[in-house]
């Protein structure tokens, strides 16, 4: 059960990674600006790439897409691969599911990706290279989200039981 967790853990990141990274690569850094750094956002709003407003607008856009696609895949490997119907199997399996996403997207799209690529530089940052690889700024919504994601998985653990009364 472990091994085959993980392994579904594994799968499930690398599906929404590739979700995350298409969305990213498609939209392009500028869109993605309310994912940077603060000083990183005031300087982009200073050089009149974005306005806050602009930012606050694609985060309002993304974040729920974003929500919708983690749900859809956790209660299909959940529900429709494992068979799981319970609230709990659902609760704890998602929120393997989210930190084993949470983990990937900390040390490799944003500490490896973010904070090396010149892909992410927004023009007229490029002197930022200090906030570009400030790792802190990446790892602490991974450990916020250690709690925080439970009430997330408390929802998908109801979805589960949900669906359970139907099949």
């Amino acid at each position: 059960m472990v091994l085959k967790l993980t392994v579904e853990a594994i799968i499930y990141s690398l599906l929404y990674a590739a979700f995350s990274v298409i969305l990213m690569k498609k939209q392009g850094a500028i869109k993605q600006l309310y994912n940077y750094p603060p000083k990183i956002q005031q300087r982009a709003v200073e050089l009149g790439i974005t306005t806050k407003e602009e930012m606050a607008a694609n985060s309002k856009k993304n974040k729920p897409l974003g929500f919708a696609v983690m749900t859809i895949a956790s209660l299909v490997i959940i529900c429709a691969v494992n068979h799981e119907t319970t609230f709990w199997a659902g609760a704890y399996q998602s929120y393997i599911f989210f930190n084993a996403f949470s983990l990937f997207d900390a040390a490799v799209i944003d500490t490896v990706w973010f904070c090396h690529s010149k892909f992410w530089i927004i023009p007229g940052t490029e002197d930022m290279t200090d906030v570009y690889h400030d790792y802190w700024f990446h790892w602490k919504p991974f450990f916020a989200g250690l709690i925080l994601i439970i009430p997330l998985a408390i929802i998908i653990g109801g979805l589960s039981a949900l669906i359970g009364l139907f099949i």
